[in-house]
């Protein structure tokens, strides 16, 4: 079973999951006296439009900005004025908008008008209705759940949409997931009924600590238990996952770090050359525009046969550390692999679809695109946050 491990590292919080004793997550939030303003819903006043880049420039506070992508079908609680759907947003605009994204090296944060709240078993969108599931839920709990709903009488709930989690696989008892859901009823009614009337600026939402919120990303089948050397972090922790052992470790003689090997698992994850078990690697490059990952067999490879077997034993081991490099490192935008070469379009096919399988099992959405004439694979994963050497630098 995994463990979640967290800990102090270059003034942030390192959270490490492991499974038996591989790594397979490390993420790193702002320590509890540094939370930032992502997930906040603020009404906010647009500052400018500009059609060019197809966004707007919002500003959340005085001095903070912040950048909106705009779309036709835009849907704006809009605090000035009487607001008609497919309208375009105008200057001086004040708008509810939810940070969604991090400031990334000189881009400023970005904001959506989308409002979602995200919890351990459901995620709620003010714009939408009805209730969809998980496609990891299985079709027995799908209906435990949906009948669950139906005879909980939650007040409002159609007026929002609900995504339930895959976390509710492991619920014999609906009442957390109901008690979730009318909690973010609540937060969503309270600001439908006061954005009108509140001053522009205005905080109506923060969510909880990132780090925790990091965790409820996480399976709850998973790990079995967290573990931290931070008092403050502790006290938090119990309260927010009452259903999972919570250890506060304390001991002058060995460090939590030391005692999980943090800071060797995290000089792998920023090295450049990654070693396979047969005896290949892999060499991992981020650039500017894209992360580029070579396979290396490693050793002299013969002929025949032999050769063959090899060639795409060593692509499959590889498939299975990149899938898992992209989530330990937190890579995102375009990745480009360089397999070894396969003459057998047998063999190319199968590396395809193993990898295309792996990759599927990520939690933040990747796409394995294609082949190309060259045999470079394309994948690409979707931008969430900053990648690990962002916050620690890279190893050669």
């Amino acid at each position: 079973m995994g463990k979640i491990v967290i800990t102090k590292q270059n003034n942030r919080l390192l959270l490490t999951h492991f499974n038996e004793k591989q790594p397979v997550l490390m993420e790193t939030a702002p320590l509890l006296s540094q939370e930032g303003i992502l997930g906040n819903i603020y009404l906010a006043r647009v500052k400018d439009v500009v059609s060019g880049l197809r966004g707007a420039f919002l500003s959340v506070s005085g001095e903070d900005s912040v950048y909106l992508p705009l779309k036709e079908n835009n849907k704006f609680l809009c605090a000035n004025r009487e607001f008609s759907e497919g309208e375009y947003i105008r200057q001086g605009d004040d708008i509810v908008v939810q940070i969604a994204g991090e400031a990334l090296k000189t881009k400023q944060p970005t904001a959506s008008e989308k409002l979602e709240l995200t919890g351990q078993y459901c995620v709620c969108s003010f714009f939408g209705h009805g209730i969809r599931y998980s496609r990891k839920l299985s079709k027995d709990k799908i209906d435990f759940l949906s009948q669950s709903i139906k005879e909980a009488f939650i007040e409002g709930r159609k007026q929002y949409q609900f995504t339930i989690r895959t976390n509710t696989e492991s619920l014999t008892d609906p009442a957390p997931l109901i008690q979730e859901m009318r909690m973010f009823i609540h937060i969503f009614d309270t600001i439908r009924d006061t954005y009108r009337h509140r001053t522009c600026y205005s905080c109506f939402y923060q969510p909880e600590p990132e780090i925790i919120r990091l965790i409820k990303n996480i399976p709850l089948d998973s790990y079995d238990e967290i573990v931290t050397d931070l008092p403050d972090l502790y006290d938090i922790l119990i309260k927010a996952f009452s259903d999972k052992s919570v250890r506060l470790y304390q001991d002058e003689m060995l460090t939590l770090s030391k005692l999980y090997s943090i800071e060797t698992h995290l000089k792998e994850a920023l090295a450049k050359k990654v070693w396979l078990s047969c005896g290949g690697y892999l060499v991992i490059e981020p650039t500017e525009a894209m992360v580029v990952i070579d396979v290396n067999s490693g050793k002299s490879i013969g002929k025949g046969k032999e050769s063959r077997d090899y060639c795409l034993k060593v692509n499959l081991e590889a498939a299975k550390e990149v899938a898992r490099q992209l989530r330990l490192r937190n890579y995102s935008g375009m990745i480009m692999v360089d397999f070894i070469n396969m003459e057998e379009d047998a063999d190319n096919q199968t590396l395809m679809e193993t990898l295309d399988r792996i990759l599927q099992e990520d939690k933040v959405r990747t796409r394995l695109v294609d082949m190309t004439p060259l045999g470079i694979v394309e994948i690409t994963r979707k931008k969430v946050s900053k990648p690990l050497f962002d916050f620690f630098g890279k190893t050669s």
